[in-house]
């Protein structure tokens, strides 16, 4: 199997966990792949970073910018590729001298956020005002990401699990030590069927006596 048919695989087993079988479906209408009805991946076309760009544009246009967030994150694995450009690589015709120039850009721009274990992770680079409200990578609190507040009073994309806890700890009296892991409290897969939900749906959850409200626009309330 090939690195790109790798890639591939793994795109599709995403796009499973928020689709199920229409995922693999989707998958078998994009041209030069051959799927089989578990998901896996048979064999890719010889052009097979252009068919790789075509899954991800079928994927993207039955879920919208949050599936080419979550796939441009799973594709991050694959650093001996060179990706199609909806999923951070370069354009068509880019010389090597550009796309080092735009990697180190890329690079400079990568912010880090520190989670309440101490563990560094990565702040979602996506500019916060082009970004679905909650933008979902991967079914994980910690790979869920919304806009907050940061030091300088602008905007940035957090993880969920990093927001909840701030957000309790800012309107209660609770301190961070009296606290889980927010998974303890909300199920990700409740996150996730909120984003799909009618509009004006919010999903409550309690921690620690205090009933809190996630609403479709990523922000966060304490009842």
């Amino acid at each position: 199997m090939s690195s790109y048919e790798r890639l591939a695989e793994r795109l599709i087993e995403t796009q499973r966990t928020m689709l199920g079988k229409r995922a693999v479906d989707i998958a078998r209408s994009v041209e030069g792949i051959d799927v089989t009805d578990d998901g896996q991946v048979a064999q890719v076309a010889e052009d097979d970073r252009a068919v790789v760009g075509d899954l991800v544009a079928a994927y993207v246009d039955v879920m919208g910018v949050t599936a080419r967030t979550r796939l441009t994150e799973v594709a991050r694995e694959y650093d001996d590729l060179v990706l199609p450009a909806n999923l951070g690589g370069p354009e068509p015709g880019t010389t090597d001298e550009d796309t080092e120039a735009e990697s180190e850009s890329d690079a400079d721009d990568t912010g880090i956020v520190t989670n309440i274990w101490g563990e560094d992770q990565a702040a979602n680079g996506t500019d916060p005002d082009a970004a679905a409200p909650i933008d979902i990578v991967e079914t994980d609190l910690d790979a869920i990401y919304v806009t907050a507040e940061d030091d300088a009073g602008g905007a940035t994309r957090v993880p969920l699990s990093l927001a909840i806890v701030d957000t309790v700890t800012a309107e209660t009296d609770l301190e961070r030590g009296h606290l889980d892991h927010p998974e303890a409290y909300v199920d990700a897969v409740q996150v996730v069927r909120l984003v799909d939900a009618d509009p004006g749906t919010y999903l409550s959850f309690g921690v620690e006596g205090h009933e809190i409200h996630l609403h479709q626009d990523g922000s966060l309330t304490v009842e």
